[in-house]
């Protein structure tokens, strides 16, 4: 039997519909975990946690919207001095999602633990100090550590 290569690539196409889990998506998402990036796509496509999903902050309320409110869910964004994980975290808490935690450290915390990174990570804030300066408190909102995320996350190092 002669396979164009037109049926060839709408069978392939075709799989990837139907098998979502296998190529992609975020991390552990049978297991209802989603690890949220916040940055601009710029600075994710850069560098982020591998199967972490790109939410710019003004749309992270409305996608999570259809979410089941017992999603665990992590959101991180580029280091200590962004404020954009705890916020956005305390939003979704407010919306009613009960395990949320803000992984304050971010981005650069995650490369300079030498934690696997998808992309380049070529951006300057990935090597400077990254020094958590405050206790800074959420309401009921967890910073998750360094350590911690990449237990949770199954990662071997």
């Amino acid at each position: 039997m002669k396979v164009s290569g037109k049926t060839y690539i709408t069978g392939f196409l075709t799989m990837l519909l139907l098998l979502p889990g296998c190529f992609g998506g975020s991390i552990k998402e049978e297991s209802g975990l989603k690890v949220i990036n916040v940055l601009d796509k710029k600075f994710y496509d850069d560098a982020h946690i591998p199967g972490s999903i790109q939410i710019p902050v003004m749309e992270v309320e409305a996608r999570a919207k259809n979410w089941p409110k017992t999603t665990k869910i992590v959101v991180y964004c580029s280091n200590y001095k962004c404020s954009a994980s705890g916020m956005i975290a305390r939003k979704l808490k407010k919306i009613g999602f009960v395990d949320v935690f803000a992984y304050e450290a971010g981005m650069a915390g995650w490369k300079q633990a030498g934690l696997p990174v998808d992309g380049p990570a070529q951006e300057k804030y990935l090597k400077a100090s990254n020094e958590k300066f405050s206790d800074r408190k959420h309401d009921d909102v967890e910073d998750i550590s360094t350590e911690d995320l990449k237990a949770l996350l199954d990662i071997k190092k």
